[in-house]
């Protein structure tokens, strides 16, 4: 498990919407130059949400810096208008569209045992800082 600190598991929700904490902790930790190697607006997850809630990853960190907590910043989202429906189907169907992603950051983050992944993480955590660096020059944030 990591040292730093980490954003909020996946599995939580705020207004019904899983990724969502998770989005907002990221932010947060962007707005304080404290993201480390998490991806904010790169990652395909982060992709659909913000695209679902109809924002770039730099509304998105706006209006995260301007609320307080999370209520105000669920809030604010609210006032956008997005289809709550479609966010909450987008939400609930999460672990089935990005099952090897989930598992990775669950593994990752200490949520679940690495098991048969245990060498290829450590492998991984030896150059992430390059590979995050990689996909944030490749794939562009909304």
């Amino acid at each position: 498990m990591r040292e730093a600190a980490k954003p909020r598991r996946w599995t939580e929700e705020l207004g019904g919407v899983r990724w969502l904490p998770r989005l907002v902790d990221k932010a947060r930790m962007a707005n304080r130059g404290e993201l480390g190697v998490y991806l904010f607006g790169h990652s395909p997850v982060d992709i659909g949400l913000l695209h679902r809630l109809r924002m770039t990853t730099r509304e998105f960190a706006d209006v995260v810096a301007a609320s307080p907590d999370d209520d105000a910043v669920l809030a604010a989202l609210r006032a956008r208008r997005w289809d709550e429906e479609r966010l909450t189907r987008w939400s609930k169907r999460l672990p089935l569209r990005h099952p090897w992603i989930i598992g990775l950051i669950d593994r990752d983050e200490g949520y679940a045992p690495m098991g048969r992944w245990t060498v290829p993480i450590v492998a991984f955590r030896a150059t992430e800082g390059f590979w995050m660096r990689l996909v944030r020059l490749v794939v562009k944030a909304p």
